[in-house]
């Protein structure tokens, strides 16, 4: 018996070992049943299935093919951090060997692998929301549209998305969507993008605001919600700088916005220094900032 399995780079780009086609394999797997009746096996990486409370069996087997597949991938609207499938039709690469996990750089790998006991596959396990697996994409969009449509703040973030769209058009793309997630993409060089979205994890929610990287939070009510506004307003006149300033073993990095009547508000983030070490990385997106000279330029 023959199965194909999925396993995810992001979990493989860790610490999982290499492996190649002919190679006789013990891999602890499970099995899933979408919603539309589809079963998929994956590998149970880094316990992150049976920690789930999916059962998981190990199997033993011989790998047949080797398949890279790669989906192209765009910010999400609102929220530039996550990265969404563009709907594009993925590269499929076939390979004969994966390297071990160190630096990979692949979606997902798609391992034809045939089974020496069929007898040894775990349970399926049905699809269940409360799971700690990736949701649907039609099923996460379903209930942000939902969450959204329900707030007090869905008809004035909409109103306000559709106001600035059309008196900033002309020197930004504005990207707006049906669950209150908007952004606006400058395109002069050096300007600040402006990203904001709804945030339904807390109670009660929070309207998140994301400036060229740095974020400000404040509740959804119709004063914050004018603030927005202010605030592109600042943006695109490009009234915003940032500064950076050693505080001991840290650093401090800090970005002001002058409003129009004059008043400054700011966000301030801490950068800690690790003890021992005379260098460390710091990534995304701390590490953009780190990297601007301060200043930026306005839309126009």
């Amino acid at each position: 018996m023959q199965i194909e399995l999925e396993i995810h780079g992001a979990l493989h780009t860790c610490c999982h070992p290499g492996f190649e086609v002919g190679q006789q394999v013990q891999w602890e797997i499970a099995r899933l049943r979408h919603p539309d009746g589809t079963v998929v096996y994956e590998l149970n990486d880094h316990d992150v299935l049976s920690d789930s409370g999916v059962p998981v069996a190990a199997v033993h087997g011989t790998v047949k093919e080797i398949h890279y597949i790669d989906r192209r991938y765009e910010p999400a609207i609102g929220d530039p951090v996550q990265l969404l499938p563009t709907g594009e039709p993925a590269r499929i690469t076939p390979t004969t060997s994966v390297p071990a996990g160190t630096d990979f750089d692949h979606d997902l790998i798609h391992v034809t692998l045939k089974l020496q006991d069929p007898g040894q596959l775990p349970e399926i396990c049905d699809w269940d929301p409360q799971l700690e697996c990736p949701a649907e994409p039609g099923a996460r969009e379903g209930v942000a549209r939902a969450q959204f449509e329900l707030s007090d703040a869905a008809v004035q973030l909409r109103e306000l998305a559709e106001e600035l769209a059309q008196r900033y058009g002309h020197l930004a793309d504005a990207r707006i969507d049906a669950t209150g997630l908007a952004s606006l993409l400058p395109r002069a060089r050096g300007a600040a993008e402006v990203h904001w979205r709804l945030d339904f994890t807390d109670v009660p929610a929070q309207l998140v605001m994301e400036i060229a990287g740095v974020e400000f939070t404040f509740l959804p009510d119709t004063a914050s919600i004018r603030q927005v506004e202010r605030i592109v307003e600042a943006v695109a006149a490009g009234r915003l700088r940032e500064e950076q300033r050693a505080k001991g073993a840290s650093l401090v990095l800090e970005m002001s916005i002058e409003l129009a009547d004059g008043t400054t508000i700011t966000q301030r983030d801490t950068v800690q220094g690790i003890a021992g070490q005379d260098s460390f990385s710091i990534i995304r997106p701390l590490g953009d900032r780190l990297a601007r000279t301060g200043a930026f330029t306005a839309w126009a």
